[in-house]
């Protein structure tokens, strides 16, 4: 999955700010935690971007094709996406 900087720099911001404001955090270098906000956000739609090829190749693989976007996909999709996520501990 593919998302731009200035997207993840948006949402940086926005979990900073709200961390802030609602006194969960105090930071002593803003700059800093910005730097490994943004990381995190990268580096979980990197995994993401992974676990949806990994689904959507076991669904591939199926010998009955299930046509994407039935329920029965959809399904198969969440439990699958679940269950490589759990793998991957995210």
């Amino acid at each position: 999955m593919s998302i731009s900087e200035d997207r993840i720099s948006h949402l940086a911001h926005c979990i900073y700010d709200r961390l802030w404001k609602d006194d969960l955090a105090d930071f002593a270098d803003e700059r800093r935690a910005l730097h490994c906000l943004k990381e995190g956000i990268t580096s979980f739609f990197a995994v993401a971007g992974e676990v949806d090829a990994a689904v959507r190749r076991k669904l591939a693989s199926y010998s009955q094709a299930k046509v994407p976007g039935s329920r029965d996909y959809e399904i198969l999709y969440q439990k699958f996406y679940q269950e490589e996520m759990a793998k991957r501990k995210w």
